[in-house]
């Protein structure tokens, strides 16, 4: 089922896309930062002690994202490929193309505006 947001239903949606863009951001972080963790130990030893458990928390972290990514889904939303810290919200007409972005730290949204010589 195709989600559909009015200007001020997408605008309702804020508070919530604040809270799942803050679990991805942190999550990508994490990621992040226990990937470079996880190189250095492979590079001094490959049976590191720490790897094993670096490795599990990774995977949490990485499960964790996909949950957040899969509620955008829910919602008819998506992360925007080109700018990570934006929401892309479906229209009035369920088109992600006629809809509305929310980058983080906005107050409000914006409506998608298509580049029409592309």
């Amino acid at each position: 089922m195709n989600k559909a947001y009015s200007y001020q239903g997408a605008d309702e949606l804020i508070p919530l896309l604040r809270s799942i863009q803050r679990e991805v951001r942190e999550r990508r972080d994490e990621i992040l930062r226990l990937e470079n963790t996880a190189r250095v130990f492979k590079r001094r030893a490959k049976d590191h002690p720490r790897l094993a458990s670096l490795q599990a928390e990774l995977m949490t972290h990485r499960r964790e994202l996909r949950m957040s990514e899969r509620e955008l889904e829910r919602l008819g939303c998506a992360l925007d490929g080109e700018r990570p810290f934006r929401v892309l919200i479906p229209g009035d007409d369920g088109a992600i193309e006629n809809g509305f972005a929310w980058d983080l730290g906005d107050t409000r949204v914006h409506a998608i505006v298509e580049d029409p010589a592309a």
